[in-house]
């Protein structure tokens, strides 16, 4: 009886952290997707010589990477509460929509804001193509 009590106090003793621990998890993977996918913009750009649009749609909470035109769609992230657990208000886009130029010029800086809970990841990208993942407290 003994055993099962203390593990039962070490459990409810850890129950914060291991949620902790997931919605880090949650955040800092949903920052990396999307690093990911202005990095792919940038190469489509490059490697197809035309350029393409980074676009930021809120009501299906995606980030798409599409051609001028929107009918060819070369990457997508879906930041929405399937894969990640993020709703509507948790995700924040400066500017949308972006032109990236064969050249490896964006038309503008892009920052993404992801906050979930208490964690804020902010994905900043420069007019060049620098692009970077910030932990803000």
């Amino acid at each position: 009886m003994v055993v099962v009590t203390i593990m039962g106090v070490v459990g409810a003793m850890s129950a914060g952290r291991v949620h902790a621990l997931i919605v880090h998890q949650r955040i800092t993977r949903a920052a990396s997707a999307v690093q990911n996918n202005l990095e792919v913009a940038f190469a489509t750009a490059g490697r197809n010589r035309r350029p393409v649009r980074i676009a930021w749609d809120a009501s299906s909470a995606q980030l798409q990477v599409t051609d001028r035109a929107g009918t060819k769609t070369y990457s997508h992230t879906n930041l929405g509460r399937d894969p990640y657990g993020l709703g509507s208000s948790a995700v924040s886009v400066s500017s949308s929509p972006i032109e990236v130029f064969p050249t490896g010029l964006a038309s503008d800086a892009l920052v993404v804001t992801i906050t979930l809970e208490n964690l804020t990841r902010r994905v900043r990208m420069s007019r060049a193509g620098m692009i970077e993942i910030q932990i803000l407290p």
